[in-house]
């Protein structure tokens, strides 16, 4: 009896002792980067290295991409364990090109090493570079995205969409990241919306300061292009207003 008792919790600890094992095993792809790509989906290599990490944690990787038309991309990318509880895979444009470009990729995962993405051109394709006709002599915004102050920027001629000219600065904490990244271009975005008014990307906390310059070429008073873009500036400020009575009857 005593060794049918002995058998039956040395199972028992075996069992356990598999469990925890397993569980402990959770390994992630781990390692921090910041740079300047000519040419990202091509060029750019995601190197880490491995670490254990806690058991009730997942894989992480993380990159946001930030360009300007005519400039190289600043490319943020992160790998490692994240507190997180469930999995998920996105990715999202925050403004679409032409002129300015933010996109980002986030991807949670609970198997071991499965956070081992090594290259952007694997969920991303740059859009084209547009054609120096498709380039509009009217509006020309001081162009640059940098890690760093960029008061030099050159200023380039936009595309014939655009109607603004955006100076702003990106501030990025978390997910190892402690970094401010400068951009300034063409956009037909209203506001300081680069980031599309949102506050993180994965693990990484995203605070986005700036402004813009709407563009208005001289017209007379009665002009209705002028009047357009000068409304759609109203209705930016007016919107939060308008909403009101909506949720209000919600």
């Amino acid at each position: 009896m005593a060794a049918c008792c002995i058998q039956y919790f040395l199972l028992l600890f075996l069992l356990g002792a598999s469990h925890w094992t397993l569980v402990q095993n959770l390994q992630c792809e781990v390692g921090r980067s910041l740079h300047l790509e000519d040419d990202p989906g091509r060029t750019f290599n995601w190197t880490s290295k491995v670490e254990r990490c806690d058991p009730k944690g997942l894989c992480q990787e993380t990159v946001l991409l930030i360009k300007a038309e005519g400039t190289r991309t600043a490319v943020l990318a992160s790998k490692g364990c994240a507190a997180q509880e469930l999995e998920s895979m996105t990715f999202i444009q925050y403004t679409p090109p032409p002129g300015l470009l933010a996109v980002s990729y986030s991807n949670y995962c609970n198997d071991s090493l499965c956070n081992n993405r090594g290259s952007i051109s694997q969920f991303w394709k740059p859009p084209e570079t547009i054609a120096t006709s498709q380039m509009s002599g009217a509006l020309r915004c001081p162009t640059c995205v940098a890690l760093g102050p960029c008061s030099s920027a050159p200023s380039l001629p936009c595309p014939n969409s655009s109607t603004q000219c955006y100076q702003g600065r990106l501030e990025l904490s978390g997910g190892g990241m402690d970094s401010v990244v400068h951009v300034k271009g063409c956009t037909t975005m209203i506001g300081c919306r680069l980031m599309a008014t949102m506050t993180s990307v994965g693990p990484m906390m995203v605070k986005e300061t700036c402004s813009y310059h709407p563009f208005l070429q001289p017209r007379k008073a009665e002009s209705r292009a002028s009047w357009m873009l000068t409304s759609l500036w109203m209705l930016e400020l007016l919107s939060p207003t308008l909403l009101l009575p909506l949720s209000h009857f919600a």
